[in-house]
């Protein structure tokens, strides 16, 4: 028997609003009546999907309040820092579990209005932000819980870190969605294709550029100086090369090696603080996502981002506010906890909508493919 208590549950059945006050004992009501528990049951036996969206956002829901409990004692134990770095990730939960709570309601038939009401938007931004499309798109590409850490990050070393190239430093962090690795291991000695996190992401930009060069994997074995089937497995995500082998390989491919550093160092596991390297991995995720032109990339951004925005990003000329920056590598499919802290870096740095020396200019018109 369970004990008596006093919460409230709002009846299960679609459409109906009915608040249930739980004081009994025995089991929890669900419904506000019987005709609404058939009217419920009779939903789902329709609607099958609407079961697997029902489990899919509890699943994001505990996994939010998870990472808030954490944060919570982070704040306790006196952690900013692994604190801040969490937030990244409960950022990225909260839009996840917003689009699987929207779905939800459209499976219960709630109105649009209703549901932009309770959003505190009109029923126009919902339809616009909230499409199938973008709420499908957001549960396909979301990772795997990023590992809190116990401990606020070490404090920066005094020069830079071996085998870094370039006068920046780099930091011990762990990859928020990379598998865990055995001890003393790197990732290209572990087994296995990687989640769709940093590694994915690095393998299908040293992949695109493979594909659009005429280079064989033998050629490029040898130019790289290691076996084919070592390249063939790191194109399929299986390894984790060396930046020696990747830089070689990038060459050899015709791309900048520097627009794959950023992606590298993600994947190994490493938070470059340089401010130029947002945009460099900015067009290292345009790389990975098959060069899309800018008006295919407004579009995946539902026309949040203007193509001057985007062709700016890519330039290395804009640093706009983190919700552009945000959309741009939702549509590229990235992962926005690794490019907030290079973009927290570069806005520091430089201010918003300042041009960066060095970058290949980046032209919308161009087919997918000519970029990078």
């Amino acid at each position: 028997m369970t004990p008596k208590g006093h919460d409230r549950l709002e009846c299960l059945a679609p459409g109906c609003r009915n608040v249930i006050e739980q004081t009994r004992s025995g089991r929890r009501r669900k419904y506000c009546s019987d005709a609404c528990g058939v009217r419920y049951r009779k939903f789902r036996s329709a609607h099958p999907e609407a079961i697997d969206n029902d489990a899919y956002a509890i699943a994001v829901a505990e996994q939010y309040a998870q990472h808030a409990g954490q944060l919570t004692q982070m704040i306790r134990d006196g952690q900013p820092v692994a604190a801040l770095q969490l937030l990244v990730t409960c950022e990225q939960d909260w839009k996840d579990l917003r689009a699987a709570v929207v779905q939800q309601a459209r499976d219960r038939k709630i109105k649009s209005a209703d549901i932009a009401t309770a959003l505190h938007i009109s029923p126009d931004t919902l339809s616009r932000q909230m499409t199938a499309e973008h709420i499908s798109s957001r549960r396909e590409h979301r990772t795997p819980p990023a590992t809190c850490p116990p401990a606020p990050a070490p404090p920066p070393q005094s020069g830079p870190a071996a085998g870094t190239s370039g006068p920046h430093q780099r930091y011990p962090h762990p990859a928020p969605t990379s598998p865990p690795r055995p001890a003393g291991g790197f990732p290209d000695t572990d087994n296995g294709p990687p989640a769709d996190g940093p590694a994915a992401t690095f393998a299908r930009a040293l992949s695109h550029l493979q594909r659009t060069s005429d280079k064989t994997l033998r050629t490029l074995g040898q130019e790289a100086r290691v076996d084919p089937s070592y390249v063939s497995r790191v194109l399929s995500g299986e390894r984790l090369p060396s930046w020696k082998v990747t830089r070689k390989l990038a060459s050899a491919c015709g791309g900048d090696p520097e627009e794959l550093r950023p992606l590298w160092d993600a994947a190994r596991g490493y938070r470059v603080v340089q401010p130029a390297s947002l945009h460099a991995a900015l067009r290292g995720l345009h790389l990975s996502a098959a060069c899309p032109d800018a008006t295919l990339i407004r579009q995946r951004t539902h026309d949040t981002v203007s193509v001057e925005d985007i062709t700016g990003m890519l330039n290395g000329t804009r640093v706009p506010d983190w919700d552009q920056v945000d959309h741009l590598v939702d549509a590229l499919h990235g992962q926005a906890d690794t490019i907030r802290p290079l973009w927290d870096a570069a806005r520091t740095t430089t201010g918003p909508n300042t041009a960066q020396p060095g970058p290949p200019a980046f032209a919308s018109t161009l087919p997918a493919g000519a970029f990078g």
